[in-house]
């Protein structure tokens, strides 16, 4: 792993807010921060330990290399290391609440890497991510001279999984921590399309979808609901959409056929009706594909402790998905369904006692993560 440059700085954001709850209780700062839901980043930023040195890197993998961030504690040696994976996201390893949870967790004195997995940056998920995960695995194990645990937000913690579940980098890679993570592809896809997914205990749950969700996948199979001519511009404009640029998308769409306008209209409100039975029929065309992305069947190789936290009102991807892979993993996981966490991201109605869980939680993340070698 190459690493030229150097930027020092102070953790921010709504990660570094999540992990910083915990650092009251791993530091012994007064625990007051449970009734006092209010506080910012920049009150709690004298529990950071270290200043952060984040270096741009590379990771090489078979056939090339990927681009990364690390980010290092200043003056620390021996810290323990970890890789951090991107979710679905356009700006992958630059995405902001991603570099300023990395900067938080450096400053509390573990080493992270961020690798750019191109393909979630291009709100794909498919098997190459598994490789990049593991190979940075391995790139950072080399330089900590330790195991490393894997981090990976909604999609990419079951690719974290499957890292873990690998001949090849499981040596590597010593805990997993997956937030808000999948077991089955194809049963999360399903659910996106129907506003329903089974549980575990043999419960069906109802819930409506974020729209999102379904958004990706017409843009994955946009070939299917998109007449050949209009296929072009009709993916550039759910990519558009998808990336938060609606005017932009809008504009692409106006080059389309009035059928392919008139679907991308629908699709922009949020109406997956029309589409909803072709893509079905593409989930199930894919199956195979969407099992070797999904870590349901390679659990019982994951032999590192696992940690699992997932928002009880996901509508991204449900929270019975965190279910599934606990059932999975056996007596291997800590798990943690709290309403105190959206999809990635901290819920604002959370309560002082669900924040605190979540801190108690990231507290035991946190102690294994500093006790493997």
């Amino acid at each position: 792993m190459t690493n030229p440059g150097r930027f020092l700085g102070k953790p921010a954001g709504w990660a570094a807010f999540l992990l910083l709850w915990c650092l009251t209780r791993v530091a012994g700062a007064p625990s007051t921060l449970a009734a006092a839901p209010g506080l910012t980043v920049q009150d709690l930023s004298f529990l950071a330990k270290y200043r952060v040195i984040r270096e741009a890197a590379t990771v090489p993998m078979p056939g090339g290399a990927a681009r990364a961030w690390l980010y290092r504690p200043e003056g620390l040696s021996d810290a323990p290391a970890l890789v951090m994976a991107h979710g679905v996201h356009k700006d992958g390893a630059d995405e902001a609440r991603l570099k300023s949870f990395a900067q938080a967790l450096a400053a509390t004195g573990l080493t992270v890497l961020t690798p750019n997995v191109p393909s979630l940056a291009d709100y794909r998920i498919e098997k190459s991510a598994i490789e990049t995960i593991g190979w940075s695995a391995k790139a950072l194990r080399r330089q900590a001279g330790r195991r490393v645990g894997v981090l990976g937000f909604s999609f990419a913690g079951g690719l974290c999984l499957m890292a873990a579940a690998d001949r090849r980098f499981a040596p590597e890679i010593g805990y997993v921590l997956a937030v808000g993570s999948h077991d089955d592809l194809q049963r999360v896809t399903r659910f996106l399309l129907t506003n329903e997914i089974p549980a575990p205990n043999g419960e069906t749950i109802k819930l409506r979808a974020d729209p999102y969700g379904a958004m990706l996948l017409a843009y994955e199979h946009a070939a299917a609901i998109f007449s050949p001519s209009d296929l072009a511009a009709g993916r550039a404009a759910l990519r558009a959409w998808l990336r938060g640029q609606s005017e932009q998308a809008r504009q692409t769409a106006d080059a389309l056929s009035p059928a392919g306008r008139a679907l991308a209209g629908q699709l922009f409100d949020g109406n997956y009706a029309e589409v909803a039975p072709t893509l079905l029929r593409q989930v199930e065309r894919r199956a195979a594909a969407l099992r070797e992305v999904s870590p349901h069947a390679a659990l019982g190789r994951v032999r590192c402790p696992v940690f699992l936290i997932h928002g009880a009102r996901d509508a991204v991807v449900p929270s019975s998905e965190t279910q599934w892979l606990a059932r999975g993993l056996g007596g291997r996981c800590r798990v943690l369904i709290s309403r105190a966490i959206g999809h990635v991201e901290v819920a604002a109605d959370a309560t002082p006692s669900e924040r605190l869980e979540v801190a108690q939680f990231l507290q035991a993340f946190l102690t294994t993560a500093r006790a493997i070698r």
